[in-house]
């Protein structure tokens, strides 16, 4: 299945003369959206807690964390954190999803296209999307950001067990908690609902 892109769109300046700098810029920000996020969001489709950070944060993971890590990042990359774009090259919303991959991972259950679904929604396609093609799935963002392979995000009720069967991990959980222990941290069978798992 191809990419659903291949190429990023550098994010554009936000910053408005005299607005507010520093904390206080990124805590307005936070709540603003925070308070739009929690109108918008659907009852069908609930995007998982934001997944652990990567261990090491660049400049460009702390630019836009107040997006939500690592969707508001990758869609800051993509669409300028734009979840409702149709620029009318093809790809879609703030992920910009190519139209085969928002039919395959089940995205007309939400909407005829990406930019007419919400944020939430697009969240649930993408990490559909993440389980299967990784991270490559958005190459020149998902490099910006460290993020490789293929991943899953921790819901409620995940097992290693499940999660390995699900992904056919060869080595089965045994594998799955080797390539994530400093992650899961030392109990096997306590995952934390949101944490980004690699998947060997």
């Amino acid at each position: 299945m191809p990419p659903m892109s291949n190429r990023c769109a550098p994010a554009t300046a936000r910053a408005a003369a005299g607005a507010p700098h520093g904390p206080a810029r990124y805590a307005a920000v936070a709540v603003a959206a925070a308070a739009v996020l929690s109108a918008l969001a659907p009852q069908e489709a609930v995007a998982a807690p934001s997944p652990s950070l990567p261990p090491h944060r660049t400049a460009a993971v702390a630019h836009c964390l107040s997006g939500g890590w690592p969707w508001g990042c990758i869609a800051d990359c993509e669409s300028s954190g734009r979840w409702n774009i149709n620029t009318g090259n093809g790809f879609y919303g703030g992920l910009q999803f190519w139209q085969p991959t928002w039919k395959d991972f089940g995205g007309l259950a939400y909407a005829p296209r990406a930019d007419l679904a919400t944020r939430a929604e697009q969240i649930t396609v993408a990490e559909k999307v993440l389980a299967v093609q990784g991270w490559g799935a958005w190459p020149a963002c998902s490099k910006k950001y460290g993020l490789r392979g293929r991943a899953h995000i921790v819901k409620n009720g995940d097992t290693l067990s499940a999660i390995a069967r699900k992904h056919r991990v060869a080595g089965g959980w045994q594998a799955l908690y080797q390539a994530n222990r400093k992650t899961i941290g030392a109990d096997p069978n306590k995952l934390t609902p949101g944490t980004l798992l690699t998947l060997p």
